[in-house]
């Protein structure tokens, strides 16, 4: 666990020089600093459940003034230092400016939401699902497209889990059973506005297999994006996933090889468009009925 200076200690060249700084407070509690953008001292105060604010904070030291924002945990453990220093990594530390009341409040929310997350109860289909779209980037990423990377969602909820460009979108899906068959959305593979492909994943457990917890460090890994970084952090800790509870294990070198893709258009579906009061479709999808996509071909599309 990474250890934080005492806010006393902090130099005044750090506070002259950097837009954030991590550190403790008189209380032991960790602390970041984030550098003001306006010259206020009328100070203001709020607290969450989990953490406390202070906006237009003056620091003094060689009686010079330094005007700070200041977020502080409520907390001191393991789980909490944790949590600050995926936070400062992923979010704070990459500001290259001073951030003003509203800017702050932006990244606050962000952050109020980590904190907040409680492990869902019933999580299996949620990381069988994370853990084919995953294993469909890193398959990608290895077959050189490493643009995948930065093109991977930032919202685990959004209609399409990657956006390739304005005009093509990858949906992945992932299944335990021995059969390609998928749920889909009437409106994630009929549409005229983009083009849809899809990756479908076939999971077989192994106590053996890869675990959950070490695919997502390895995207972690290999990823450049702190927003997409933060992402995986957010549903690790929402499906309780950690180094203790590493999460579902499946066999990567048979998921690997048999990730499959398809255009969408050529997916057995119901031909039409709407239907004028009826909304919400979804049906089961065999997609070992389509003609299936080369890596090598789907590569070429997503590219050019």
């Amino acid at each position: 666990m990474r250890k934080f200076k005492y806010i006393s200690n902090i130099e005044e060249d750090e506070l002259k020089e950097n837009f954030v700084i991590s550190c403790v407070n008189e209380n032991l509690m960790p602390c970041i600093l984030i550098k003001n953008a306006e010259l206020k001292t009328i100070a203001t105060q709020f607290s969450t459940d989990n953490l406390e604010v202070k906006l237009n904070s003056v620091l003094v030291l060689h009686d010079n003034e330094y005007y700070f924002h200041i977020i502080t945990s409520k907390r001191n453990d393991d789980l909490a230092n944790k949590q600050f220093e995926i936070v400062f990594d992923y979010i704070f530390n990459k500001l290259d400016h001073p951030v003003d009341e509203d800017g702050l409040n932006q990244l606050f929310g962000s952050i109020e939401e980590f904190f907040r997350i409680t492990p869902i109860s019933e999580n299996r289909t949620t990381q069988i699902g994370l853990f084919g779209e995953l294993l469909t980037i890193k398959k990608l990423y290895n077959a050189g497209y490493c643009e995948i990377i930065d093109k991977y969602h930032k919202d685990f909820f959004m209609k399409h889990d990657v956006e390739i460009n304005t005009a093509i979108r990858l949906e992945i899906k992932t299944t335990t059973s021995s059969l390609r068959v998928h749920n889909f959305r009437h409106d994630q593979i009929r549409r005229h506005d983009t083009h849809v492909y899809v990756s479908s994943v076939l999971l077989e457990e192994s106590q053996e297999g890869l675990s959950l917890y070490d695919l997502c460090n390895q995207i972690i890994n290999i990823s450049k994006q702190p927003d997409i970084i933060f992402s995986i952090h957010k549903i690790m800790k929402l499906l309780g996933i950690d180094e203790e509870n590493q999460g579902l294990r499946f066999s990567e070198k048979l998921a690997l090889n048999n990730i499959t893709f398809f255009d969408a258009r050529k997916l057995p579906q119901i031909n039409i468009d709407t239907i004028q009061g009826v909304s919400d479709i979804a049906y089961k999808v065999d997609c070992s009925f389509a003609e299936s996509v080369t890596l090598e071909e789907i590569i070429q599309i997503f590219k050019y």
